[in-house]
C-alpha cells in the first residue's frame, strides 16, 4: 500500500508515523485543519519530501471534495480531541473531533479505492477489562465511531476496518502534559513534580513501537479485527526516580502523594501478528533527563 491518508498527523505519534512512511518512500495525504501554525509546519515537510501531500480545511463541508479524488489505499485515523470529561461548551468541539470528522472521512474514502480504515483507540474504552465501556466521556465518543465503523463494515464487506488500542506513550520532542515530560521539563526549570501516589504503576509504550504496530496492520493484516499493544514492563515510577537521583548529582525533585494507587488491568485483545516490543521507555526517559 503506497497511498495513505492520515488525519492527526500534526500529533505527538501522527508526526512519527509520518516521518516514518516518508522514509519508506510512501505517499501521504495529510488531512489538516487550516491554520497558520499547521500550514507553516506542513510546509517544512513538503520542502523536503515530495510525497508529503497537505490538504488544508476549515469546514467539515469541504471534505467532500477535497478528499474524493485522491483514492488512497489505506486510511489512518489518529485526529482526536482528548477531554476526559468536556464542559458544555467544549462538548460539540470534542464530538466533531472524535465521531463527527473521522466519519466524514470515513464515509468519502469508502466510496473510493480505499482498502483499510485503521482507527486509533484508547484503553479508556476498556474500563474494568470491558470492551466498550467507557472510563470517561472522552472514551464515549472514541466508542461511538468504532461503532460507525461497524455499522460500515457491514455495508463495505470487501474493506477491512481495524481497531487498535494503545495506552499511554512516551519518546523524544514528547511535549504533552503527560506524567514523564512534565517531569523532565521540571526537572530542567529545577521545579517539584506532583505524584499522587509512591505506588504509581504505568504501562507506557515508545511512540516508535506504536508506529510500528501501526505499519503493520497497513502492510500485513488483511482481516478486520480489533488489536492491543503494550508494554511488557509496568513501570514502577517511584523507583524509577529513586535510581536517577542515586546517579544524577542534581535530583529529580518530586512530591508524592498519599493517594490510592491505580491498577493496570489484563485486557484480553489480540496482539498485532508479528509485533514485539523493542524500545525501552526508561532509558529513553533517563536519557532525556541526562
Amino acid at each position: 500500500m503506497n497511498k495513505i491518508l492520515i488525519t492527526g498527523s500534526t500529533g505527538f505519534i501522527g508526526k512519527v508515523l509520518v516521518d516514518n512512511l516518508l522514509k519508506e518512500k510512501k505517499t501521504i495525504f495529510a488531512v489538516i485543519r487550516h491554520s497558520r501554525k499547521n500550514r507553516n509546519f506542513a510546509s517544512k515537510i513538503k520542502k523536503k519530501n515530495k510525497k508529503y501531500i497537505p490538504i488544508f480545511f476549515k469546514k467539515n463541508d469541504e471534505l467532500f471534495k477535497k478528499i474524493s479524488n485522491i483514492k488512497p489505499d489505506a486510511v489512518v485515523n489518529l485526529a482526536t480531541n482528548y477531554i476526559p470529561f468536556p464542559s458544555h461548551r467544549e462538548m460539540s468541539s470534542v464530538i466533531n473531533s472524535n465521531i463527527i470528522f473521522p466519519t466524514l472521512i470515513l464515509d468519502v474514502c469508502c466510496k473510493q479505492k480505499i482498502t483499510k480504515f485503521i482507527n486509533l483507540c484508547s484503553v479508556m474504552q476498556l474500563n474494568n477489562n470491558q470492551l466498550d465501556n467507557p472510563e470517561n466521556y472522552y472514551a464515549l465518543t472514541k466508542i461511538l465511531f468504532k461503532k460507525t465503523m461497524s455499522f460500515y463494515n457491514e455495508i463495505y464487506k470487501n474493506k477491512i476496518f481495524l481497531n487498535l488500542y494503545i495506552g499511554d506513550t512516551f519518546g523524544p520532542k514528547d511535549i504533552r502534559k503527560k506524567i514523564l515530560p512534565e517531569i523532565i521539563k521540571n526537572y530542567k526549570k529545577n521545579k517539584k513534580t506532583t505524584i499522587l501516589t509512591k505506588d504509581l504503576k504505568l504501562n507506557i509504550l515508545h511512540v516508535y513501537d506504536v508506529v510500528k504496530g501501526i505499519k503493520l496492520l497497513i502492510n500485513k493484516v488483511n482481516k478486520s479485527e480489533n488489536y492491543l499493544i503494550k508494554s511488557s514492563r509496568k513501570i514502577d515510577l517511584f523507583n524509577v526516580i529513586k535510581k536517577f537521583n542515586l546517579k544524577s548529582k542534581k535530583k529529580v525533585k518530586m512530591l508524592w502523594l498519599n493517594k490510592k494507587g491505580n491498577k493496570i488491568n489484563r485486557i484480553n485483545i489480540k496482539n498485532i501478528p508479528g509485533w514485539k516490543e523493542k524500545r525501552n521507555v526508561i532509558k529513553d526517559f533517563y536519557d532525556l533527563l541526562k
